[in-house]
């Protein structure tokens, strides 16, 4: 079971052979280290805390845009011995990835822990002083403690016994998760996309009203894009445009056909904007990162 284990993944420490010890020794060296930290950081002033945050961003940030910029040893076995220091510090930097990529690994952990605390924290007080909302808040958090239970439940009954994969073999906790993700959750999301729709169909026909040349534009290429998506429609402008051309492929009224236009749509104006979009968001991530990078984003502060 452990070999088959080992081909879907990385095993967790207590399961591997002879290494559970070391591992657990690691495990608690790290836990021991990050508190101590954490509570070093507590007792430190709150004008001290800055610096200290700033010098870890500016260093992990470093060390990412350095090795995205930093050349890259091509082929390099890891007892094979650099050329040269440029290829040296890029073997290093390969080397620190995996590294780094645990620690965010970690850091993301401990985020997902504190917006589980915050959850909990929010609708706990809502519970215990009555809100008019505390019903919600009460199946929330038994909806939230139910998918948590029989999600681990699953996922360590599955991890030794690879059987359990296979819905023949299913237990009552199989079907618990089951029903709750699939039967339930992704129910409920389905139901809630397909409410919105309807929103969204109403916030479009409210801007696509006619007011301006620009608003006529838009009007026009929306209905024959969603004209275009209508099989009959789309069949029915076809066999005009054969009526008109007489079966000719190379008659210029073909450019007129419903699924030519709209194609023509997506590839020349449709195409472009979305790139010319996503170009725009793109120096705004870069410029945003950069801000966080250099610490000079302050919006969240007092």
């Amino acid at each position: 079971m452990l070999n088959f284990l080992a081909q879907q993944g990385p095993l967790p420490f207590y399961l591997v052979e002879g290494g559970s010890q070391d591992a657990a020794l690691k495990v608690a060296i790290t836990m021991l280290i990050g508190f101590a930290m954490f509570f070093g950081m507590l007792q430190l002033p709150a004008r001290a805390r800055r610096p200290v945050v700033v010098t870890i961003t500016m260093l992990f940030g470093a060390f990412y845009f350095v090795q995205w910029l930093w050349p890259v040893p091509i082929k390099m076995e890891p007892t094979e011995i650099p050329l040269n220091g440029v290829e040296g510090f890029g073997k290093l930097l390969q080397d620190g990835v995996p590294i780094m990529s645990s620690i965010l690994q970690t850091l993301n952990g401990i985020l997902l822990g504190l917006g589980v605390y915050s959850v909990v924290k929010i609708h706990s007080t809502r519970i215990s002083k009555k809100h008019v909302d505390a019903p919600f808040s009460i199946v929330l958090l038994l909806s939230f403690l139910a998918m948590l239970i029989t999600g681990f439940a699953d996922y360590n009954q599955v991890l030794r016994d690879p059987k359990l994969a296979d819905q023949a073999n299913w237990g009552i906790v199989q079907y618990a998760k089951d029903m709750m993700f699939d039967g339930m959750l992704q129910s409920m999301d389905a139901a809630m996309f397909s409410i919105i729709a309807f929103f969204i169909l109403s916030a479009a026909y409210r801007a696509f009203r006619i007011r301006s040349v620009e608003a006529t534009i838009l009007l026009g290429t929306a209905l024959i894009m969603m004209l275009s998506l209508m099989g009959l429609v789309e069949f029915a402008s076809g066999e005009v445009i054969k009526g008109v051309t007489g079966g000719d492929p190379g008659h210029f009224a073909n450019n007129f056909a419903l699924k030519t236009v709209a194609d023509w749509i997506r590839g020349n104006v449709q195409a472009p904007g979305i790139r010319a979009l996503e170009f725009g968001v793109g120096i705004g991530a870069l410029s945003m990162g950069l801000r966080l990078w250099l610490s000079l984003e302050k919006g969240g502060s007092k």
